[in-house]
C-alpha cells in the first residue's frame, strides 16, 4: 500500500473509472466490498459522494485512467442532499458486511476446533504408533477407531473443507506428516469413489505407512545436511522394515501394501522393488502421491520447502510420470489450484493467503486478505465462491512479499492439513 503522502490524494469530484482508490475508513462504514478497489462505474462514484468524502487516496501505478483535470469536473451528477445518505441496495451491503463479521467470528471458531481435533489425532497418531508392538490390539483398535472417525465426516458430507494448521502447534513433525498424508489420502479415496472397505484399509497404510522408520536413528531420519549414499540405501529400508513390523502386528495385506510400495513410482524408477504401472496397488498409488507432496512442502530443511502451489506444479509439470495418471489428477483437482497455504494475488490486487479449500469448488477457495487497516487478530476471511467479481489471479512465493504483507499473512514454515464438515463443525468428530 502506498504511503499516505497528498500527493496521492484526489478529489472525488476528479474521480472517473480506472482509477485505483483506497478508502480510509472502517470496512463496515461503506458498502464496497473491499477497502481498496479500482473504480468500474459512474454509480461506484455517486456512493463514494454520497460517503461525504472530498478526497480519497489513489494509486497511479494501479489505475487505468487519470483523475480528471479540476476544470472539467463534472457536478451535474453531484447527489441532492439526503438525510439518509445510502440506497435500500448500499444498505443491504453494508448489512451483508455485519452478517459476514459474524460468520468470519463463526469461521474463527471452527479453526480452532479444527485445531484441537488435529493435535487430539495427532496425539493418537503417536500414541498408536509408539505402542503398537507392545500394546499390538490395543493399538489396533485405537487406530482404527482414528480411521473410522475421520471416515464418518468424509463420507457423511459431499464438502468437506480442508484446513491449513498453524505451523507452532508442537506436534513431532513425524506424526504430523503421517496425519497429513492419512487427511489427503482419504479426501482422494472419496473423490475416487473407492468402497468405505478399502477407504478404511487405506487410511491405516497411510496411518503406519512410515512405520519402518521406527527402527532407522533419528539423526539420519531427520538429518537437514544431504545424506551419504550409505545413509540414502539405510534410509530406504524404511519400507523393508515397515512390512516386517506390519506381519509382526497382522494388518491386512492392502496395508502392507501400501507400507512396502509407498515409494514406487508409476514409471519403474522407485524403491524398493522398481515396481511400476499396475504393479503398484491402487491404495499404494494414491499414498505414493500424497506422500510425495507432503515430503515437497514440508521438506527436512525448512529452506528446500516448496509452496503448496509449487509442489503440486512441479509434481504435474515435470514429475508426472512418476504417478498414476487417475489418482494423480484427481489429487489436485481435490486440492485445487491454490491448496491451503498458498498465497495469492486477487484480481483486484489484493494479497491473500488460501486457509482452506473445498474440494468442489477449487478455484473459490477460503482467503484471509491482507489490509493494514484491519487488525491483523481481526483480518478478514473471504469466501472466494460468495465474490464472482473476485478471483485469484496468480500465487506467489513468500519471499516476494513485503515484509509488512509477510509478518500480516504468515505464510506456514510447515504446512499442515486437517478438516471440518459444514454439518458437523459445530461438533468435535473425535471422542473426548
Amino acid at each position: 500500500m502506498p504511503p499516505k503522502d497528498t500527493s496521492h490524494f484526489v478529489n472525488v469530484d476528479q474521480l472517473q473509472p480506472g482509477i485505483y482508490i483506497y478508502l480510509d475508513l472502517h470496512w463496515v462504514d461503506h458498502p464496497f466490498g473491499f477497502n481498496s478497489f479500482k473504480i468500474k462505474s459512474q454509480n461506484q462514484i455517486q456512493t463514494l459522494k454520497q460517503l461525504k468524502l472530498t478526497k480519497v487516496r489513489y494509486d497511479p501505478d494501479k489505475s487505468d485512467a487519470q483523475p480528471l483535470p479540476k476544470a472539467l469536473q463534472d457536478t451535474s451528477s453531484n447527489p441532492p442532499a439526503e438525510s439518509d445518505p445510502f440506497s435500500q441496495e448500499e444498505k443491504q451491503a453494508i448489512q451483508a458486511k455485519h452478517a459476514r463479521i459474524e460468520r468470519l467470528k463463526q469461521q474463527r471458531e471452527i479453526f480452532a476446533l479444527v485445531e484441537k481435533q488435529f493435535i487430539k489425532a495427532a496425539g493418537t497418531a503417536k500414541k498408536v504408533t509408539n505402542n503398537l508392538l507392545v500394546r499390538t490390539q490395543e493399538s489396533i483398535d485405537e487406530a482404527n477407531q482414528l480411521v473410522q472417525q475421520m471416515m464418518d465426516i468424509f463420507l457423511s458430507d459431499r464438502d468437506v473443507a480442508i484446513h491449513v494448521m498453524n505451523d507452532k502447534i508442537g506436534m513431532e513433525e513425524t506424526y504430523v506428516h503421517a496425519l497429513n498424508v492419512t487427511v489427503l489420502s482419504l479426501i482422494v479415496a472419496k473423490d475416487m469413489k473407492l468402497s468405505p472397505e478399502e477407504i478404511k484399509l487405506l487410511g491405516l497404510g497411510a496411518l503406519f505407512h512410515d512405520i519402518g522408520k521406527k527402527e532407522i536413528p533419528s539423526q539420519v531420519v531427520l538429518k537437514i545436511d544431504p545424506l551419504t549414499k550409505a545413509e540414502r540405501e539405510f534410509l530406504r529400508m524404511h519400507c523393508e522394515y515397515g512390512v516386517n513390523i506390519a506381519k509382526k502386528v497382522g494388518f491386512p495385506p492392502p496395508v502392507m501394501e501400501i507400507i512396502y510400495q509407498h515409494h514406487e513410482c508409476h514409471d519403474g524408477s522407485g524403491y524398493p522393488r522398481g515396481l511400476r504401472g499396475d504393479q503398484i496397488s491402487t491404495l499404494s498409488q494414491i499414498v505414493a502421491i500424497v506422500n510425495a507432496y507432503d515430503n515437497l512442502c514440508n521438506h527436512t530443511d525448512i529452506a528446500n520447502s516448496l509452496t503448496p502451489h509449487e509442489a503440486l506444479s512441479l509434481m504435474f509439470a515435470q514429475q508426472r510420470a512418476k504417478f498414476a495418471p487417475v489418482p494423480l489428477n484427481v489429487f489436485i483437482h481435490s486440492l485445487g489450484v491454490y491448496p491451503p497455504g498458498t498465497v495469492v494475488k486477487l484480481s483486484n490486487e489484493v494479497l491473500a493467503i488460501v486457509t482452506s479449500v473445498n474440494a468442489s469448488r477449487p478455484l473459490k477457495p477460503i482467503v484471509l486478505i491482507y489490509d493494514p487497516q484491519i487488525p491483523k487478530s481481526e483480518a478478514m476471511l473471504i469466501d472466494l465462491e460468495m465474490e464472482p467479481d473476485i478471483n485469484i489471479s496468480k500465487a506467489m512465493r513468500p519471499a516476494q512479499l513485503p515484509r509488512e504483507v509477510y509478518d500480516y499473512l504468515s505464510p506456514r514454515k510447515r504446512i499442515t492439513y486437517y478438516f471440518d464438515s459444514p454439518q458437523t463443525s459445530s461438533k468435535a468428530p473425535f471422542k473426548q
